[in-house]
């Protein structure tokens, strides 16, 4: 990314304060770029998840928000519900999705019965 001037804003951008411009670019391929990190973990996630109102809901952006990445919330959606999405991904824990206990004496099966499906009902299950 580039500015215009040859610092950074002072402050905080938003979606419509930023124009950006498509370049080329090195890379030849999405394939071709390293999303690894220092500590050797990886990453399995976009940087940056694109405005589709299939893509980009909730989920996704508590998801990419947790792992430091941006979702971009597609222009056609109501504002209402923005704020909600917004405001539900700010509430979610940084680190963990949802905390389930178990006994020692309970089954990795038990474990998976109890964990919340990802996909919305209907979409096809695993």
């Amino acid at each position: 990314m580039r500015f215009l001037h040859d610092a950074a804003p002072p402050h905080d951008l938003t979606y419509d304060d930023v124009f950006m411009v498509p370049r080329s670019s090195a890379i030849a391929s999405r394939y071709d770029v390293d999303l690894s990190t220092d500590d050797g973990t990886g990453a399995t996630l976009p940087l940056v998840v694109a405005n589709m109102t299939a893509i980009a809901g909730k989920r996704m952006a508590e998801t990419t928000a947790r792992r430091g990445g941006l979702t971009v919330i597609p222009q056609d959606i109501p504002i209402p519900v923005v704020a909600d999405v917004v405001s539900w991904v700010k509430k979610r824990h940084h680190v963990f999705d949802t905390a389930i206990e178990l006994h020692p004496t309970q089954t990795v099966a038990e474990a998976l019965a109890l964990m919340p499906e990802a996909r919305p009902p209907g979409r096809g299950g695993r």
